[in-house]
């Protein structure tokens, strides 16, 4: 397909970039006075995502066969470790590090089996609208993965979320088997309607954390900060970022 790299760049980059954008409004400037995030801190993440995502590309060509049995583990696996380094540990702004570690390593998974697709068949309207469709559900679980692992790395509870993470992922994975086995043109009524199902169970769990537990999280983080700032300016003492394990 003529210009099929611009094409399938457009579409693995686009969904996350617009759901970061999108998303985190309400936690940035102009929205508030003062970010609850370091933007370069997060577009870097966004850049070290994408960077992990073009190698677990090359070895899921390399390795398909095996790649696919533990890809739910692995990538995720990936998260808790970047995110669980000591300079993140217990950090209240680490789960929108998760954000932008997630979306970078969507964008790239998503560019590469898009730029296959484009390069190895013939697209239809209805093709090109299903990996488009595919990029959008990519963003949205990892995004929201990783958005999961860095509030457990900031409750001081990483391996409790990313159990969780693990769980959703491997969902998402299973519904999307029977359609993986056909062609995009395929006709397989179990495999469509599954695949509509693995849209509806990721885009309900991103609405669930992005608009329920995230919130919820920045409130507790935000009166947890604010009784430390209190305590430590009667002790006399300087207040960091960080905080203590809170309840779910």
């Amino acid at each position: 397909m003529e210009y099929g790299t611009f094409v399938a760049a457009a579409i693995g980059f686009a969904p996350a970039i617009i759901l970061m954008l999108w998303t985190l409004q309400p936690y940035t400037y102009p929205k508030v006075e003062r970010p609850y995030f370091s933007d370069p801190t997060l577009f870097g993440m966004f850049a070290g995502g994408i960077i992990i995502g073009v190698i677990l590309h090359a070895v899921g060509v390399l390795f398909s066969a095996y790649y696919i049995l533990v890809a739910f583990i692995l990538e995720e696996a990936i998260k808790l470790v970047v995110l669980n380094l000591p300079r993140y540990q217990r950090r209240a702004d680490v789960p929108f590090y998760g954000f932008g570690l997630g979306a970078g390593m969507a964008s790239a998974l998503a560019y590469g089996a898009i730029n296959a697709t484009l390069t190895n068949t013939d697209p239809t309207v209805l093709s090109i609208l299903i990996i488009a469709i595919y990029s959008i559900m990519l963003s949205l679980l990892h995004i929201s993965t990783g958005t999961t692992i860095g509030i457990g790395v900031a409750r001081g509870q990483p391996f409790v979320y990313f159990g969780q993470a693990v769980i959703i992922h491997l969902a998402f994975a299973l519904l999307l088997v029977p359609f993986q086995q056909i062609a995009v043109s395929g006709t397989d009524i179990l495999a469509f309607i599954l695949f509509i199902v693995a849209t509806i169970f990721i885009l309900t769990y991103y609405y669930y954390l992005h608009y329920r537990l995230l919130p919820i999280y920045v409130r507790e983080a935000l009166k947890e900060l604010q009784r430390r700032k209190s305590k430590s300016n009667s002790d006399g003492k300087e207040v960091g970022k960080k905080i203590p394990r809170t309840k779910h």
